[in-house]
């Protein structure tokens, strides 16, 4: 058994290493996108307050702040826990033996059945957010890739895993079929009707689980 290195772990290696390849004919993620709600009057006042406080500060955020101050309120938004069946959980480890090689990661944020204790179990969606851009010492894209790899492993169900990583303002979505990898455009929150259609995708993952 090989570790493969964990900071930082790199999009182009677990490419190779897991045989993923990209498609653009992607059904999961082009059925989640298109996600549709109507938000009721609670919920549409604090939408409309959430974007005109953030949506000049969004890009200035680092990483715990974009997290507190944007992603833990748009997750809020789409209400995405079901009691007993569906919850969001934050800063859990990862670690899993996948091929030969073990990989490890702390997810940002993911979406999972909670036991009796409040651990996840059968997580199905990840969430890794950062605040600079690609290529700097941490890719969140590689991150989250790698959080999906190990759930794939650990569900052995042969379900579609979704997936999402944030950078600054920038939002992007995957599902992750069998080694078919599919990546979204850029949603920007900073735009009201984007920041809208984030909410609706995200709230869309608890039929995942249903």
């Amino acid at each position: 058994m090989v570790h493969l290195p964990k900071h930082p772990i790199d999009l182009g290696i677990l490419g190779e290493t897991y045989a993923i390849t990209r498609r653009d004919d992607c059904q999961h993620l082009t059925t989640w996108l298109a996600a549709q709600y109507t938000l009721d009057e609670v919920e549409t006042a604090v939408f409309e307050r959430l974007y005109e406080t953030k949506k000049n500060l969004i890009n200035y955020y680092n990483e715990e702040e974009l997290k507190i101050e944007l992603i833990s309120l748009v997750f809020f938004l789409a209400n995405v826990d079901i009691t007993s069946k569906v919850k969001v959980f934050y800063e859990r480890p990862l670690k899993a033996i996948v091929g030969n090689y073990q990989l490890s990661v702390i997810a940002d944020c993911l979406v999972a059945t909670p036991t009796s204790f409040n651990r996840p179990k059968n997580p199905y969606f990840f969430l890794q957010e950062f605040k600079k851009g690609k290529g700097d010492d941490k890719d969140p894209e590689a991150q989250m890739l790698a959080a999906m790899l190990i759930a794939q492993q650990q569900n052995n169900n042969q379900q579609p895993l979704y997936g999402s990583f944030v950078i600054g303002a920038h939002w992007h979505f995957t599902t992750l079929v069998e080694k078919q990898y599919c990546l979204s455009r850029s949603f920007d929150a900073t735009n009201y009707k984007d920041l809208k259609q984030i909410v609706f995708i995200l709230r869309k993952i608890k039929d995942f689980a249903l």
